[in-house]
């Protein structure tokens, strides 16, 4: 083999590494862009009677709880409701992570959605909705049906992975147990 050659195939190896970069960069990239959402009902509230009632001492200590269960998740976007509760909820974390939550009507559930799979693409979200609205606001991110969400029930967490198209939801637990 001449010189010449040897020289050339020596040269062409670092621009076939690089090319070689370049085709395997858009499948990284796109695990990457995974976005995960956490859907929490708020905590404790003081007075069932109250429309906008702030969290009980019991739902004090559970907001503490969430922000400890999701301290190493890497939340990035916290979406709460115009309600106090709500805001107290994920009120730890947020000052924690140096996060302002994004308020939006409790019904809200088409835009909230809308924010998330367009603002949100790639990042770590917490929402803080209601009993009523947790269920909603999951199946429409990922078409799973977690069913009602009893009065009482305070201590699940869903965590929603969005992947392109596809979706999984995981029901996980935190703080005190609840029926």
């Amino acid at each position: 083999m001449s010189t010449l050659l040897i020289e050339r195939l020596l040269c062409a190896i670092p621009f076939l590494g690089l090319l070689c970069m370049v085709q395997c960069a858009p499948a990284a990239y796109t695990k990457r862009r995974s976005t995960v959402v956490y859907v929490v009902r708020h905590a404790e509230k003081l007075d069932p009677m109250d429309r906008d009632s702030p969290l009980s001492p019991a739902g004090m200590e559970r907001a503490e709880a969430l922000a400890d269960t999701l301290a190493r998740t890497g939340v990035q976007v916290i979406h709460a409701t115009t309600l106090q509760r709500t805001q107290q909820t994920v009120a730890p974390l947020a000052e924690r992570e140096g996060l302002r939550p994004v308020l939006l009507d409790p019904g809200a559930t088409e835009e909230l959605v809308r924010l998330i799979r367009s603002g949100n693409e790639g990042q770590v979200v917490l929402v803080a909705g209601h009993n009523n609205t947790v269920p909603t606001i999951v199946r429409a991110l990922s078409g799973a049906d977690i069913g009602a969400i009893p009065e009482n029930r305070y201590d699940r967490l869903f965590k929603v992975t969005i992947a392109g198209d596809a979706a999984t939801v995981e029901e996980l637990r935190y703080g005190k147990p609840t029926p």
